[in-house]
């Protein structure tokens, strides 16, 4: 079968089906300079319903600053819970096209653009930018205290959890979160490789 073909049975873009083609993800092969498709014919998969316009905002707004700020209540638990998801199924592209129902957000930013990227069937762009390691300039405690809730937060992680996973006390990861004057340098570096978050600069830390 032809790749537009096989991209409706998929349901995915025909652009998205070439690129599986070329990387042998799928069997294939060129005919006259056009790709014939010999992978048996596929079962259409399950889409997701789009996110509603609020939805799609905050999470554009969450992908751009890579962060949960501005975000309250139940918004800020589903964001950081569909940025969970997108760092952790294997086409987060696919995701996003389905979120955003095939269709362009109006707004762009570093978010949206994302998106974007996702409907024109760019894959391992959109895979690339959300596995990028996260660099962050933590100079102030009050920046260093929201990446920390924040991406706690995106991986699901109580305040035990990630001292555990840091090897430090649960009252230092506390004590990060509520921007109080911090002494143990080294244990903050632990919370942060934990947190998969390299920092650029930290708050100055009192002397013991």
């Amino acid at each position: 079968m032809n790749v537009a073909e096989y991209a409706e049975l998929a349901g995915v873009s025909p652009r998205r089906v070439r690129v599986l083609a070329r990387s042998g993800a799928i069997p294939a092969e060129k005919v006259g300079g056009r790709w014939v498709i010999t992978a048996p014919q596929p079962v259409r998969r399950a889409r997701r319903r789009p996110l509603s316009y609020s939805s799609q905002r905050a999470l554009a707004r969450a992908l751009h600053s890579r962060s949960l700020n501005g975000l309250t209540g139940q918004m800020r638990a589903r964001t950081a819970e569909r940025l969970r998801l997108l760092r952790t199924v294997q086409d987060p592209a696919e995701l996003l096209v389905d979120w955003w129902a095939g269709q362009p957000p109006p707004e762009l930013d570093g978010g949206s653009n994302l998106v974007v990227h996702a409907i024109a069937g760019n894959s391992d762009r959109v895979w690339d930018v959300l596995h990028r390691p996260r660099q962050e300039y933590l100079r102030y405690p009050s920046t260093l205290a929201r990446v920390v809730r924040d991406e706690r937060a995106i991986q699901a992680l109580t305040r035990t959890d990630l001292a555990d996973l840091a090897g430090v006390d649960a009252r230092l990861v506390a004590d990060i979160e509520r921007a109080t004057t911090l002494r143990d340098l080294v244990g903050v570096r632990k919370v942060l490789r934990a947190l998969n978050v390299e920092p650029t600069a930290l708050p100055a830390m009192e002397l013991r």
